[in-house]
């Protein structure tokens, strides 16, 4: 045997696992003011007895409730 040094064992690494999703976020929603026309976005973790208003023309436009129900309700004043 040689004195030479020894070089060094080579192993496996296993890759990095993977990252995680990011948790599931609540459903976001997107309208428009029906009075002044500005943008409205519910993120869905509002609860469902308080009342929405434009951030522009400070209009009720209805309830949270009201704009997550499956058809909209009828009364709310902004639009899709």
């Amino acid at each position: 045997m040689t004195d030479a040094p020894r070089r060094p064992i080579l192993s496996l690494k296993f890759p990095p696992a993977p990252k995680a999703p990011p948790p599931a976020a609540a459903k976001e929603s997107r309208w428009k003011c029906k009075p002044c026309g500005a943008a409205v976005v519910l993120t869905g973790a509002e609860p469902d007895d308080q009342e929405v208003r434009c951030p522009a023309c400070n209009a009720k436009l209805g309830l949270v409730g009201q704009f997550l129900s499956d058809p909209p309700s009828p009364k709310i004043r902004a639009r899709r």
